[in-house]
């Protein structure tokens, strides 16, 4: 079994190795912050490489919603609502809790 703990920020990238964490095992301390926000990238080249890399974020975008509809049981709708519009989102651990992300708020130090 994986425990996640969060303390201060979990930014980006970093929130979804933390969902990754076992149910029940993910823990959020009070004050930690969390960012959530869609992915960049840059890309440049020929016309047909571009459509190429836009099928590439078709799938990148169809993985990380199933990531989070797995660790937080929310529907495609509400991820894209919550924690994946077209800017950033920045949770308190209580709102995180709330959308699944964590299983408890605690102090643990």
């Amino acid at each position: 079994p994986i425990k996640t703990i969060g303390l201060g920020m979990i930014a980006s990238c970093g929130l979804l190795m933390f969902i990754t964490g076992e149910k029940g095992r993910r823990v959020l301390t009070p004050n930690t912050s969390i960012l959530s926000h869609q992915y960049s990238w840059g890309s440049v080249g020929k016309e047909h490489e571009l459509f190429a890399r836009v099928r590439e974020l078709e799938l990148t975008t169809e993985r990380m919603i199933n990531h989070y509809k797995k660790c937080t049981g929310l529907n495609e709708t509400a991820i894209r609502k919550y924690l994946l519009p077209p800017h950033d989102v920045w949770l308190g651990a209580k709102e995180a809790k709330k959308l699944g992300l964590c299983d408890k708020v605690e102090q643990i130090y």
